[in-house]
Protein backbone atom coordinates (compact mmCIF):
# COMPACT_ATOMS: atom_id res chain seq x y z
CA UNK A 1 0.00 0.00 0.00
CA UNK A 2 1.47 3.35 -1.07
CA UNK A 3 1.74 6.42 1.15
CA UNK A 4 -1.26 8.17 -0.39
CA UNK A 5 -3.52 5.15 -0.72
CA UNK A 6 -6.14 4.81 2.01
CA UNK A 7 -6.75 1.45 3.64
CA UNK A 8 -9.22 -0.77 1.81
CA UNK A 9 -11.40 -1.02 4.89
CA UNK A 10 -11.42 0.56 8.30
CA UNK A 11 -10.43 -1.27 11.44
CA UNK A 12 -8.46 -4.48 11.54
CA UNK A 13 -8.20 -5.61 7.93
CA UNK A 14 -6.41 -8.87 8.58
CA UNK A 15 -7.91 -12.32 8.58
CA UNK A 16 -11.36 -13.36 7.44
CA UNK A 17 -13.48 -10.82 9.33
CA UNK A 18 -13.38 -8.07 6.66
CA UNK A 19 -14.26 -10.53 3.89
CA UNK A 20 -17.13 -12.05 5.86
CA UNK A 21 -18.49 -8.59 6.75
CA UNK A 22 -18.13 -7.49 3.14
CA UNK A 23 -19.98 -10.57 1.86
CA UNK A 24 -22.74 -10.22 4.45
CA UNK A 25 -23.26 -6.54 3.72
CA UNK A 26 -23.39 -6.94 -0.06
CA UNK A 27 -25.63 -10.02 0.15
CA UNK A 28 -28.08 -8.49 2.62
CA UNK A 29 -28.37 -5.20 0.72
CA UNK A 30 -28.82 -7.08 -2.56
CA UNK A 31 -31.55 -9.31 -1.12
CA UNK A 32 -33.53 -6.42 0.39
CA UNK A 33 -33.30 -4.09 -2.62
CA UNK A 34 -33.95 -6.76 -5.25
CA UNK A 35 -36.86 -8.16 -3.22
CA UNK A 36 -38.46 -4.71 -3.10
CA UNK A 37 -37.92 -4.20 -6.84
CA UNK A 38 -39.30 -7.64 -7.74
CA UNK A 39 -42.45 -7.02 -5.70
CA UNK A 40 -43.11 -3.68 -7.38
CA UNK A 41 -42.45 -4.73 -10.98
CA UNK A 42 -43.79 -8.28 -11.18
CA UNK A 43 -47.38 -7.68 -10.15
CA UNK A 44 -47.96 -4.97 -12.75
CA UNK A 45 -45.76 -5.87 -15.70
CA UNK A 46 -45.26 -9.65 -15.80
CA UNK A 47 -47.45 -12.71 -16.33
CA UNK A 48 -45.89 -15.67 -14.53
CA UNK A 49 -46.43 -19.01 -16.19
CA UNK A 50 -44.41 -21.21 -13.83
CA UNK A 51 -44.88 -19.59 -10.40
CA UNK A 52 -47.28 -16.94 -9.21
CA UNK A 53 -45.94 -13.56 -8.12
CA UNK A 54 -46.37 -14.45 -4.45
CA UNK A 55 -43.95 -13.49 -1.65
CA UNK A 56 -42.12 -16.83 -1.81
CA UNK A 57 -41.58 -16.56 -5.58
CA UNK A 58 -40.39 -12.98 -5.17
CA UNK A 59 -37.93 -14.11 -2.49
CA UNK A 60 -36.63 -16.81 -4.86
CA UNK A 61 -36.26 -14.23 -7.63
CA UNK A 62 -34.43 -11.90 -5.25
CA UNK A 63 -32.15 -14.78 -4.24
CA UNK A 64 -31.27 -15.26 -7.90
CA UNK A 65 -30.63 -11.52 -8.13
CA UNK A 66 -28.18 -11.80 -5.21
CA UNK A 67 -26.25 -14.34 -7.29
CA UNK A 68 -26.29 -11.91 -10.24
CA UNK A 69 -25.00 -9.18 -7.92
CA UNK A 70 -22.06 -11.40 -6.96
CA UNK A 71 -21.39 -12.15 -10.63
CA UNK A 72 -21.20 -8.39 -11.21
CA UNK A 73 -18.86 -8.12 -8.22
CA UNK A 74 -16.60 -10.87 -9.61
CA UNK A 75 -16.49 -9.35 -13.09
CA UNK A 76 -15.65 -5.94 -11.63
CA UNK A 77 -12.98 -7.49 -9.39
CA UNK A 78 -11.44 -9.13 -12.46
CA UNK A 79 -11.48 -5.81 -14.34
CA UNK A 80 -9.92 -3.87 -11.45
CA UNK A 81 -7.65 -6.56 -10.01
CA UNK A 82 -9.05 -5.99 -6.50
CA UNK A 83 -11.56 -8.14 -4.60
CA UNK A 84 -12.61 -5.22 -2.41
CA UNK A 85 -12.72 -2.81 -5.36
CA UNK A 86 -15.80 -1.02 -4.08
CA UNK A 87 -13.78 0.48 -1.20
CA UNK A 88 -11.35 2.10 -3.63
CA UNK A 89 -11.81 4.77 -6.26
CA UNK A 90 -14.56 3.99 -8.77
CA UNK A 91 -12.75 4.41 -12.06
CA UNK A 92 -14.14 4.10 -15.57
CA UNK A 93 -13.24 0.39 -15.46
CA UNK A 94 -15.60 -0.11 -12.50
CA UNK A 95 -18.50 1.57 -14.30
CA UNK A 96 -17.87 -0.28 -17.57
CA UNK A 97 -17.75 -3.61 -15.72
CA UNK A 98 -20.91 -2.89 -13.71
CA UNK A 99 -22.99 -1.58 -16.61
CA UNK A 100 -21.68 -4.15 -19.09
CA UNK A 101 -22.43 -7.01 -16.71
CA UNK A 102 -25.89 -5.59 -15.95
CA UNK A 103 -26.75 -5.37 -19.65
CA UNK A 104 -25.46 -8.81 -20.58
CA UNK A 105 -27.08 -10.57 -17.60
CA UNK A 106 -30.46 -8.85 -17.83
CA UNK A 107 -30.88 -9.23 -21.59
CA UNK A 108 -29.68 -12.86 -21.53
CA UNK A 109 -31.96 -13.88 -18.66
CA UNK A 110 -34.99 -12.11 -20.10
CA UNK A 111 -34.43 -13.64 -23.54
CA UNK A 112 -34.12 -17.11 -22.02
CA UNK A 113 -37.18 -16.67 -19.78
CA UNK A 114 -39.31 -15.54 -22.71
CA UNK A 115 -38.05 -18.34 -24.97
CA UNK A 116 -38.82 -20.98 -22.33
CA UNK A 117 -42.14 -19.30 -21.43
CA UNK A 118 -41.27 -18.83 -17.77
CA UNK A 119 -43.07 -15.49 -17.96
CA UNK A 120 -44.60 -13.08 -20.42
CA UNK A 121 -45.14 -9.34 -20.41
CA UNK A 122 -48.31 -7.37 -19.86
CA UNK A 123 -49.34 -4.90 -22.56
CA UNK A 124 -48.13 -1.92 -20.51
CA UNK A 125 -44.63 -3.31 -19.88
CA UNK A 126 -42.04 -1.03 -21.55
CA UNK A 127 -39.74 -2.87 -23.98
CA UNK A 128 -36.13 -2.41 -24.99
CA UNK A 129 -36.61 -1.98 -28.76
CA UNK A 130 -33.51 -3.69 -30.10
CA UNK A 131 -33.93 -6.86 -28.03
CA UNK A 132 -37.70 -6.91 -27.39
CA UNK A 133 -37.18 -7.61 -23.70
CA UNK A 134 -38.65 -5.65 -20.82
CA UNK A 135 -36.82 -2.46 -19.93
CA UNK A 136 -37.58 -2.97 -16.22
CA UNK A 137 -35.17 -5.87 -15.47
CA UNK A 138 -32.48 -4.07 -17.44
CA UNK A 139 -33.02 -0.94 -15.36
CA UNK A 140 -33.15 -3.07 -12.22
CA UNK A 141 -29.61 -4.30 -12.68
CA UNK A 142 -28.27 -1.04 -14.12
CA UNK A 143 -29.54 0.89 -11.09
CA UNK A 144 -29.32 -1.61 -8.25
CA UNK A 145 -25.81 -2.97 -8.86
CA UNK A 146 -24.14 0.43 -8.33
CA UNK A 147 -26.55 1.33 -5.51
CA UNK A 148 -25.87 -1.92 -3.62
CA UNK A 149 -22.11 -1.53 -3.91
CA UNK A 150 -22.26 2.17 -3.03
CA UNK A 151 -24.30 1.44 0.11
CA UNK A 152 -22.02 -1.48 1.04
CA UNK A 153 -19.08 0.88 0.70
CA UNK A 154 -20.72 3.37 3.06
CA UNK A 155 -22.16 0.85 5.51
CA UNK A 156 -19.18 -0.90 7.00
CA UNK A 157 -19.55 -3.32 9.89
CA UNK A 158 -15.84 -3.29 10.53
Amino acid sequence: MGKREKPIISGDNTGWRPLICHAATVSWLALVLHYAWENVQCRFFFIHRVNLADPWSMLQAAGGDVILTWIAHLVTAAFTGRWLWLHGRWTRRVWVALFGTALVLSITIETYALATERWAYTANNPRLPLFEVSLLPVLQLLLLFPLIFFLARRWRWM
